[in-house]
């Protein structure tokens, strides 16, 4: 046993992982989709392992590692710790209304509850991106509770007829399944924001021993709602960001576009209009992708002028400036929305990305990590994985950048950054070989892509830009 353990001590955390998982029987793919790795990456793994192990089988792998005392459920999914602040999942609240249409409802009340949460810095709130992946779904809350890592659960649900409303609210001790809260309120649809603003500060009173109610000064923001209906397609608006896909941003252009012939002073409707905008231009979907930035450019920057408290609309904003080199307004806006809200992982992974752009790769790594710890679950995580894999990148740490950029193509294979970073990671090492296959794959996804691409997410050191751009014409790329 002291041989085994003096052996597999050799082996990183990650290997270990691995080397348990498929002594179990696990394949390559499985891993890999398990763990967001591609194939590749997995088979390089378990070359090291066997190497640092000296085995040469599955049957010697197993013989060499001790008796695993960890289940191989957290092995596989790897549940984070806890953190020592009080830390809560919003789950989706349940529409009961019996109307698929009030479905965009329920989910608007649940996604405001958690940003009035969120605003809090002493508590820690999971994302909704990660939180709504459990909609629809039966879930065991302590289940829930420990692959999120955090101690209370919040979930409900909202009934809506004719002009009333009635919605419905739990706190669950995620350790013991035990309802630590709940309670029902009723009032008239145009209340509703009132009913939010009541949850908020009882759920917060539930766990006052650690979060007094004044952690949340002020209500749930209402100034950019005057109208229902705007917040309805809003919400529905933002939900089709989440497809990038061409077919549902232009669908998204037209209901925003509607939403603001109603309310052109609606915050959130500009600013989700300019996050569509800065999507359609960094993911391919316009043929000249400079009209677009200037768009998203302009209604963010009005989004923030319409709510300066409103932290999505400064994380619009601060990512619309990265096409247009306006770096400075870049780093002021998405710092601006960390400040405002300690807990808006898309902030905090934007500012990362960026920070990756101007070489800071150090921060850049910090804030992402934040990121992807307090979202989890995100639809969107390419892009923290991407940025990840940009930082390593700048700092030189080309086996690092190789993996992350691997995962974010495996999440997302139409992500073009992705295979330009590993692409002139593998260079960088003179890997030409899988450097010229990276290409390729790319091409096979995307076969318009140029190097000047990149240009849609520049660095700002130009010398290190053309250093890139170099490699990726060594890779095969075409300018």
């Amino acid at each position: 046993m002291n041989r085994k353990s003096q052996s597999t001590g050799d082996l990183s955390a990650r290997e270990q992982q691995i080397a348990q998982v498929y002594a179990q029987g696990e394949s390559y793919q499985q891993i890999a989709d398990r763990l967001c790795l591609a194939p590749s990456t997995v088979r390089t793994h378990l070359a090291t392992i066997y190497r640092k192990l000296r085995v040469s089988s599955k049957l010697e792998l197993r013989d060499a590692l001790p008796s695993a005392a960890t289940p191989q459920a957290d092995l596989v999914e790897g549940f984070p710790e806890r953190p020592e602040k009080p830390s809560i999942a919003v789950l989706a609240f349940e529409n009961m209304s019996g109307d698929p249409e009030q479905e965009y409802f329920s989910d608007g009340i649940s996604d405001d509850i958690i940003t009035a949460l969120s605003r809090s810095p002493w508590l820690f709130i999971i994302a909704r991106n990660t939180t709504f992946t459990y909609k629809g779904s039966n879930v065991d809350v302590r289940r829930v509770a420990e692959e999120l890592g955090v101690r209370f659960v919040l979930e409900g649900s909202v009934r809506r007829s004719g002009d009333r409303v009635r919605v419905t609210a739990q706190l669950i001790d995620g350790l013991t399944g035990g309802h630590v809260w709940s309670d029902r309120y009723d009032g008239q649809l145009e209340d509703v924001f009132d009913l939010q603003d009541e949850i908020t500060r009882n759920v917060v009173a539930s766990i006052q021993t650690t979060v007094h109610l004044s952690t949340i000064q002020d209500p749930v923001e209402r100034a950019s709602h005057p109208d229902l209906t705007v917040w309805e397609l809003t919400m529905r608006s933002w939900h089709l960001l989440y497809d990038f896909d061409p077919e549902s941003y232009a669908h998204a252009k037209t209901l925003l576009e509607r939403a603001l012939a109603i309310d052109p002073e609606s915050a959130e409707a500009n600013m989700v209009l300019s996050l569509i905008n800065h999507h359609i231009a960094i993911m391919g979907f316009a043929k000249d992708e400079v009209p677009a930035m200037e768009t998203a450019y302009a209604l963010g920057r009005r989004a923030t002028q319409l709510d300066d408290r409103n932290e999505y609309a400064h994380w619009a904003f601060g990512i619309s400036c990265w096409g247009l080199l306006k770096y400075d307004e870049s780093l002021a806006a998405l710092e601006r929305a960390v400040a405002l809200n300690p807990n808006c992982s898309l902030a905090y992974g934007s500012l990362g990305t960026l920070l990756g752009i101007l070489g800071c790769s150090e921060e850049a790594i910090a804030n992402q990590e934040i990121a992807i710890r307090s979202n989890p679950l995100d639809p969107s995580i390419f892009f923290r994985f991407s940025g990840l894999a940009l930082a390593h990148y700048m700092a030189g740490r080309y086996v690092i950048a190789i993996e992350w950029a691997e995962r974010a193509i495996h999440r997302m294979p139409r992500w073009y950054f992705a295979h330009f970073v590993l692409a002139a990671s593998h260079v960088a090492l003179d890997q030409h070989e899988q450097a010229s296959a990276t290409a390729e794959a790319c091409v096979a996804v995307i076969p318009n892509i140029r190097i000047r691409d990149l240009d849609r997410v520049p660095l700002k050191d130009t010398k290190k830009m053309d250093k890139l751009r170099n490699r990726l014409r060594i890779a095969g790329f075409s300018d």
